[in-house]
Formats: C-alpha cells, structure tokens, sequence
C-alpha cells in the first residue's frame, strides 16, 4: 500500500490549478457559463474554435490578429489549460477563453449554426489500422460540426501524417453539404492568402523539413 506522501505525489498539480483563472479558463464547463463569460466582452465580429488547444500558442496569436473576436479553446490535459490561461492573461487579451472539455462536444456549446471557423491542428493520427475508430474525424464528430458551424462557415486542419489527411479528405468527401475550399500536402508552399499562426509542433517539424498537410472544409448549411 502506498503511503499518503506517495499517495499525494501522484495528484496532478494543476488540477487546482485550473480554478485559479475563472474569466479564462472554465474548468468544468457548461454552455450558460461559456455565455455568460462572452456575455461580459459582446462586442465580437466572428466565433472562432480551437480542437485541442494544447498550451494556448496558436489561440493568443489569433487573439492578437483578430482582437474583436471571440475565441474558444477545447483542451483537457490540466497543465495546459492552465499555461493557456497564464498566457492569455498575461496578454490582456478580451473574449478568448479555454474549456476542459473533449473536442467531440463542440456542438453542445453554442447555439445552432453559430460558429465561424474551427481549427484543428496536428490531431492525433492514430497510425495503426486498429486504432482509425479512435480518429477524431469521423462521422458523429462531422455531425457535430454541421450543428455548430454557421452557413459558410469553415473547418480548418493541420497535420503532418499524410494517412490521416487522406482519410479526412474521404470522411468529407463522403457526405453532403461540405465543399473542399483549401488543400495543400506542403502548406508552407501555399501562397499566403490570410494570416494562418503556427503552432509549437508545425515549427518543429518545419525546422525538420517536413511536410505539413492543410485542408479546408465549408459547411454549406442551408445553401444545400
């Protein structure tokens, strides 16, 4: 039996630490406190979503590019979120907040056909043929999309495996009211037509040369 100092050695630090930062970070999240937090800072142009937000680098440089959005991070590991919201405090920045929430329920937060724009960057790849059900892109998580996602509205993704972009490409691609709008297997090779921050893993791997896979979806909605 282990004894309580070992016992306590094992807690995670920074599941307390996810309390410590109410305006930023909802560490057990509900959509009516979601709103409630954006009630305070109304003033917004676009509703714009990250998947796995991980420490908070990729949601503070679209906080310091489009100011007047409101910006919303999925994350569940505790470390993160609460770098997420020291970063994003530090920063001053209004209207950008981070849950611990799993991507998948992207749809309970907000209210039908409202979001702008959601990005997901470098997801887990899941390699192996057994582990593909475990893929976040799939066909309940694209329903989910569907609901949230305004009309014209678009789902961005990265990735640096080459077999999980193509297996996006067919999810897509496999049902109706979504139009391809962005495709790249280099995508520092793309010209530039907006602002796109990179994100801890995508400079990595670029300071490796390796080829970072981007695709852009658009939710035609109501235009179908």
């Amino acid at each position: 039996m282990l004894e309580p100092s070992e016992r306590r050695a094992k807690v995670n630090p920074y599941s307390r630490l996810v309390f410590d930062h109410p305006d930023t970070l909802l560490a057990e999240p509900t959509p009516e406190l979601l709103n409630e937090r954006r009630a305070k800072e109304p003033q917004h142009r676009r509703l714009i979503v990250e998947l796995g937000s991980g420490s908070g680098n990729f949601l503070l440089q679209l906080g310091n590019l489009w100011p007047e959005d409101h910006l919303v991070g999925f994350e569940l590991r505790y470390k993160r979120l609460v770098k997420s919201a020291q970063k994003l405090e530090k920063a001053g920045l209004k209207g950008v907040w981070v849950l611990r929430e799993q991507a998948e329920r992207v749809d309970r937060y907000f209210p039908k056909g409202t979001v702008d724009r959601v990005y997901l960057n470098f997801p887990d790849p899941w390699p192996k043929r057994g582990q593909w059900k475990k893929r976040l892109v799939n066909g309940p998580f694209l329903s989910s999309l569907e609901q949230a996602l305004k009309p014209g509205g678009t789902f961005m993704l990265k990735t640096d495996h080459s077999g999980y972009f193509l297996h996006c490409i067919s999810q897509f691609q496999g049902r109706t009211g979504w139009k391809i709008v962005g495709f790249s297997n280099n995508l520092h090779r793309r010209p530039k037509t907006e602002p796109y921050p990179k994100t801890e893993f995508e400079q990595l791997f670029a300071s490796k040369r390796k080829a970072i896979y981007f695709l852009a979806v658009r939710w035609k909605g109501d235009e179908n």
